[in-house]
C-alpha cells in the first residue's frame, strides 16, 4: 500500500487519533507560525503525542510574505532564516519531508532570473544538510508547473522534489491537475489532496476551499489513478480541512487506496 498522511490542520490531537485508529503518518502545520509562544513547550506537547502515531512525519514551513528567488536580498535572508527554522523544527520532531511555497507570484519578476536566483538559495541552503529531510516544493499561486520545474532541474539535487498541492492547481491554474501531475512526472515526491470548485470570480471568495476529496470538481478518482501511474512512490498528504479528514479517509478505503480493515 501507498504512504498516506493526514495534515494536522493544527489540531494535533484529533487528527492524531485519526492517524492512530487507520495507520497513518502526519503532516505538522502547527509550527507554520515562527512567532508561536511557548515554542519549546508546544514542542515538546508535540513530541509526546507523535510517540503513538504509526507513520511518518512531515512538517509545513512557514509561507506568509516570503520568496526565495526575488530580487530584494532582505526578503531572501528572511525566507532563508524562516526555512532554516523550519528545517530545525522538522528535526526536533524527527519528520522525513519539509513542506515549504517558493512565494513566486506569475508576472512579477522574469522566470529565468527568479530561478537562478532560486538556486543560489537553495545551493546555500542545502550546504550544511544530510539527506535525512527531502524538501518539497508545493505550487500555491503558479498558473502551470514550469517554474518549479526549471528549479527543481537546475538545483539538480536529490533532496529537493515537488509537491503538488492539487488543489492549489485547480484554484489557482487554467491546467487540468492531470496536466501538472504530467508535467511534473517523477519530480513529484508529496501530493497535498483536497478538493473545490476551482477559480471563483467572485470578490472575496477563496477558491482555496480545502473540502473534502469527494466534495469539489476535481475528478479526484481520475487523478488518484493517473498519480499511481506517473509517480507511484509519492506519498499522499490529504490535506482537507480537519471537518473533512473522516470523510476523506473513508473515501479512500471506499477506493480501494486504503484497507477497509484498518
Amino acid at each position: 500500500m501507498r504512504e498516506i498522511r493526514l495534515c494536522d490542520d493544527s489540531q494535533l490531537e484529533s487528527v492524531a487519533e485519526l492517524c492512530v485508529q487507520n495507520h497513518l503518518g502526519i503532516e505538522i502545520q502547527a509550527f507554520h507560525d515562527p512567532y508561536l509562544k511557548n515554542l519549546d513547550q508546544l514542542v515538546q506537547q508535540y513530541q509526546k503525542l507523535l510517540t503513538d502515531i504509526p507513520g511518518r512525519r512531515s512538517l509545513h514551513a512557514p509561507f506568509w510574505d516570503l520568496n526565495l528567488g526575488t530580487k530584494m536580498r532582505g526578503i531572501r535572508r528572511e525566507t532563508m532564516e524562516m526555512f532554516q527554522y523550519a528545517y530545525r523544527m522538522a528535526q526536533r520532531l524527527g519528520c522525513t519531508e519539509l513542506v515549504v511555497h517558493n512565494g513566486y507570484i506569475p508576472g512579477t519578476s522574469f522566470p529565468a532570473g527568479w530561478v537562478h536566483r532560486a538556486v543560489d538559495f537553495w545551493q546555500t541552503f542545502f550546504q550544511d544538510k544530510d539527506d535525512a529531510i527531502t524538501v518539497c516544493i508545493e505550487n500555491q499561486f503558479e498558473e502551470d508547473g514550469e517554474i518549479i520545474q526549471m528549479e527543481i532541474d537546475a538545483v539538480g539535487d536529490p533532496r529537493l522534489k515537488a509537491c503538488l498541492d492539487i488543489g492549489h492547481a485547480h484554484a489557482n491554474s487554467a491546467a487540468s491537475v492531470q496536466e501538472w501531475i504530467r508535467s511534473f512526472g517523477e519530480r513529484i515526491h508529496y501530493f497535498h489532496l483536497h478538493n473545490n470548485h476551482g477559480k471563483q470570480p467572485v470578490r472575496g471568495y477563496n477558491s482555496d476551499e480545502h473540502l473534502g476529496l469527494a466534495d469539489g470538481t476535481i475528478p479526484i478518482n481520475d487523478v488518484l489513478s493517473l498519480a499511481e501511474r506517473v509517480c507511484p512512490n509519492a506519498i499522499w498528504a490529504v490535506e482537507c480541512s480537519a471537518d473533512y479528514l473522516e470523510e476523506s479517509v473513508d473515501f479512500l478505503k471506499k477506493a480501494g487506496y486504503l484497507s477497509a480493515d484498518r
